[in-house]
């Protein structure tokens, strides 16, 4: 058995020659970036468009290290510290490249320390990334190195399939056309809407994370395949499809750009050249990711029938629109501890604790201790501060340093599976269980609730592999 020490040196060596990161490079970059940021803010911040200097001054700081490391190999990009980096950008920064809205209800300093925030988690990220790596669990490795043929994925993919969509057809009452039907409506009238779940039947809601792999798998299937029109192919896209529509008409904008996302990372790691062909398919891929999590933004609260009716009208921003993030972290470290006092442990546990089902724990935590919606007197609404604003409101710059460093680890850990067996072989299952890793680490950007949720799925797959690795040691003793 490799002990953690050896592992993590000749993870980090395979990882330098074929996957290389400028820790380094990528600190002093982001320093310059926030500098150059905070000198670009204007008199008066406010107006669309006004930070627009400062945001490309941010991007650019962030994003130089994983462009320097690009120019070698475009994969590089996919390493997860380099999603993780770059998540900022999307999550933060992207209403302020793209002049979105007006900064009210925030002054200069607080929009300073946003931009210090930001920069102190990259370089908390970047340090984690100067040390040795942290060796992944061995029932994560195990998954990882298992070997899975055409065959097997397509009987996975009909499997968690029927996983997913059992979830869907028990809150309709197995009504086939009343759920189909459903699909076109608004996402609070659906009958497996959430407030209409509790006690035991949140198991059942949890099934459907097992139908997130399916687009996942499909990638993987389609990769293996020789022939791109087989019948098993087909029927995977067609799942996937259904699949993604009945998590869409939810709202999820997160769910299913999460999905999609780590179908692409799987498709993308997959690839034993990346030539011109593969690049535009990547652009083209990103385009329309961003172009059906609009379309979901736009029609979720109205249903998707409107789209074929003239009776409803729906107005769609003229720009991609992600959340209002960079707005709401400034307001939050106004706020708080001025007006609000640290939440200290009360936010981290809360997420920890939220997969154990109420009906075991009917005394679980509620709510983080603390609620910028509630604050600011908005209402029955949710507003999300990226994980960066989770960790300043438990204990302020400490935490938010401390955070980056954790989520830097956990980057880096998960680079380690590109080392286990290289996905260009596609002989495991090491692609999947690293693109559901990146993927639990992007959303994780934009909450740390988001993080835990996002691991059911990846934890989904853990469960059913090693339930399949059971099985086989049975048949081999019963030989």
């Amino acid at each position: 058995m490799v002990n953690s020490k050896t592992f993590s040196r000749e993870a980090k060596a395979f990882l330098k020659q074929n996957y290389p990161i400028y820790p380094a490079t990528g600190i002093a970059s982001t320093i310059l970036g926030t500098f150059a940021a905070l000198v670009l803010i204007p008199d008066n911040p406010y107006p669309a468009g006004a930070l627009f200097p400062s945001g490309l001054a941010m991007t650019i700081g962030l994003a130089f290290a994983p462009a320097l490391a690009a120019f070698q190999n475009i994969k590089v990009l996919l390493r997860a510290e380099h999603i993780l980096i770059l998540s900022p950008i999307y999550w933060l920064l992207l209403d302020l490249l793209q002049s979105a809205y007006d900064l009210r209800g925030v002054d200069t300093e607080d929009i300073e320390n946003a931009f210090i925030a930001i920069g102190l988690f990259a370089c908390g990220v970047w340090t984690a990334s100067l040390f040795s790596l942290w060796k992944p669990p061995k029932m994560l490795i195990k998954s990882a190195r298992r070997t899975i043929t055409t065959k097997q994925t397509f009987l996975l993919i009909l499997f968690f399939f029927f996983l997913g969509f059992f979830y869907y057809a028990y809150s309709a009452n197995f009504d086939f056309p009343r759920m189909f039907y459903a699909l076109g409506e608004n996402r609070w009238s659906a009958p497996w809407a959430r407030g209409q779940l509790g006690g035991w039947n949140a198991f059942v809601f949890h099934m459907r994370y097992f139908g997130y792999l399916v687009p996942v798998l499909t990638a993987s299937l389609w990769v293996k395949s020789d022939d791109k029109k087989n019948s098993k192919i087909i029927i995977s896209i067609l799942l996937s499809i259904v699949m993604l529509a009945f998590l869409g008409q939810g709202g999820g904008r997160r769910i299913v750009g999460g999905i999609l996302t780590a179908t692409f990372i799987n498709w993308f790691v997959q690839q034993n050249k990346i030539d011109f062909r593969r690049v535009l398919v990547s652009i083209v891929s990103i385009v329309l990711i961003a172009s059906l999590l609009q379309l979901i933004l736009v029609y979720r609260n109205v249903g998707y029938s409107a789209i074929f009716s003239n009776q409803v009208e729906v107005t769609s921003p003229d720009y991609v629109h992600v959340d209002d993030n960079f707005l709401r972290l400034s307001q939050t470290i106004d706020i708080v501890p001025s007006q609000h006092s640290y939440v200290y442990e009360k936010f981290v546990f809360w997420a920890l604790v939220r997969p154990i089902p109420r009906v075991f724990w009917p005394g679980k935590p509620t709510d983080p201790g603390f609620s910028l919606a509630d604050t600011l007197g908005a209402g029955n609404v949710s507003y999300t501060m990226t994980v960066i604003g989770n960790f300043y409101i438990s204990f302020g710059w400490l935490a938010i340093i401390v955070g980056g460093w954790f989520y830097g680890k956990l980057a880096g850990m998960t680079s380690t599976l590109l080392a286990l067996d290289p996905p260009e072989r596609k002989r495991s299952a090491n692609s999947l269980v690293y693109s559901l890793s990146v993927m639990a680490l992007f959303v994780g950007m934009r909450s740390l609730i988001g993080l835990v949720l996002s691991s059911y799925t990846l934890l989904a797959w853990l469960l059913i592999s090693s339930f399949l690795s059971k099985q086989n040691t049975r048949k081999l003793q019963d030989r």
